[in-house]
């Protein structure tokens, strides 16, 4: 029995959609056995810096999977506050059928480039891996699953007690392609713009300044006169 995992994701935009194809053998004997033996299906994705997920928004995603998030959660931090440390996610998928997982990511603002032409800065995400948890073993299947030792060690203790195994016939890839990984690029700024930014932000915020003290001296001005007109 062979499982098909494809994954796919928007090419465009800071907010883009990881999509997971996975195509399981449609059959009884299948659905039979990972019922019987507890299993559920596991999807585990490593992300670069560049790339994070946003937990808060996963949550509504609870009818298709749960999941555990490894790493920095805060959203608004920009690669130059990461570190070279990525995060990760694990999704437990609620259905044990073929499927497709999709998982919303977004892109943070890259560090700023000190040559004028590099406009964009790449990563690497690559495909997650696909194994089976199983609250026993399963003795019936072992013509075509194996052990699973590649355990993601942040989540160990999510599998304490659990069996895990992926199918000794897993395509990872279309007749098309033999990459395992997708491309995400997002715009940086420039070193050299940066005299003009600091400008532009401090213009704004004296014009600002100077617009709200006007109308508040206006405004001052002909309330007070209402009064002794009164």
């Amino acid at each position: 029995m062979a499982v098909s995992v494809l994954s796919s994701i928007d090419v465009s935009g800071f907010h883009r959609t990881i999509t997971t194809s996975i195509i399981v053998p449609e059959n009884a004997d299948w659905i039979q056995l990972l019922e019987e033996s507890r299993c559920s299906l596991q999807l585990h994705y490593k992300f670069p810096v560049l790339v994070f997920v946003d937990p808060y928004e996963l949550v509504h995603y609870h009818n298709f999977y749960t999941f555990q998030h490894h790493g920095y959660a805060n959203l608004e931090l920009p690669v130059t506050a990461m570190g070279s440390n990525g995060t990760s996610l694990l999704l437990t998928l609620t259905s044990v059928g073929p499927q497709d997982v999709k998982v919303p990511v977004h892109l943070r603002y890259g560090e700023i480039s000190h040559s004028n032409s590099e406009t964009h800065r790449t990563a690497e995400i690559a495909w997650p891996d696909f194994f089976l948890s199983c609250s026993s073993s399963v003795l019936k299947a072992e013509s075509f699953l194996v052990s699973y030792d590649s355990l993601p060690g942040e989540f160990a203790s999510s599998f304490e007690g659990c069996s895990l195994y992926v199918p000794l016939q897993i395509l990872k890839a279309d007749a098309n392609s033999s990459a395992q990984f997708m491309v995400v690029a997002a715009p940086v700024g420039q070193f050299a713009d940066l005299a003009d930014v600091w400008f532009g932000t401090v213009f704004t915020i004296v014009a600002m300044f100077l617009y709200v003290a006007y109308v508040s001296y206006v405004t001052a001005r002909r309330l007070g006169k209402r009064t002794k007109a009164e």
